[in-house]
């Protein structure tokens, strides 16, 4: 079997995917559902919930224009079709897992248009993601054990409560919601500017 049923019934191939077969309505509803860290964290955490949170991190801290904010809320979009895997397990599958990930990346930028984001805020959005890991290794994991080395130099965001009453009893269709509203909102921003510079 080379293709994978998604929450709105359709079929999206894994070797031959189609943009059109990529929807907001799918990746939201998958995002919300997928927790990150391997479920180590002591409540449940999504990457919808970790997505919002590096969107809100390039808006705050790095001040990016719509364009940036959809591509962060955006950049692990693909792993509605992937699934989200340890940065240990993917070093372990290695080259293989790499092409296969890229794939359904390019493939999102596609269908929302955020390849020239992606790029020109290359630099801003892994710093932003990595801020947002930052924080969530010091608030939802564990604390001690040997530190990671890609967060070196790294400060979390101090201004998040990730263990706030409001987040900790946001159900998964609630994160659902609100990356649904977030992308609508920042792609009707979008299309705005574009009407107007089209003028």
């Amino acid at each position: 079997m080379t293709w994978i049923t998604t929450a709105t019934g359709s079929e999206v191939s894994l070797r031959d995917p189609e943009p059109s077969a990529i929807t907001l309505r799918t990746i939201a509803h998958h995002l919300s559902l997928i927790n990150r860290f391997t479920g180590a964290t002591c409540r449940p955490y999504s990457v919808a919930e970790h997505s919002l949170l590096v969107c809100e991190i390039a808006e705050r801290e790095f001040h990016l224009d719509v364009h940036g904010q959809f591509a962060a809320l955006m950049h692990d979009a693909h792993e509605a079709f992937t699934n989200d895997i340890s940065t240990p397990a993917k070093d372990e599958l290695g080259v293989p897992w790499a092409a296969f990930e890229y794939r359904f990346e390019r493939l999102v930028r596609t269908a929302f248009a955020i390849h020239v984001p992606s790029a020109a805020h290359a630099r801003e959005l892994k710093q932003a993601d990595l801020i947002a890991l930052a924080t969530e290794r010091a608030q939802l994991l564990p604390n001690g054990g040997t530190p990671w080395a890609l967060l070196d130099g790294v400060r979390p965001a101090g201004w998040v409560d990730l263990m706030s009453a409001e987040r900790v009893t946001t159900t998964w269709s609630g994160w659902r919601a609100a990356f649904t509203a977030r992308a609508d909102a920042l792609d009707f921003q979008r299309q705005q500017r574009a009407r107007v510079l089209g003028r």
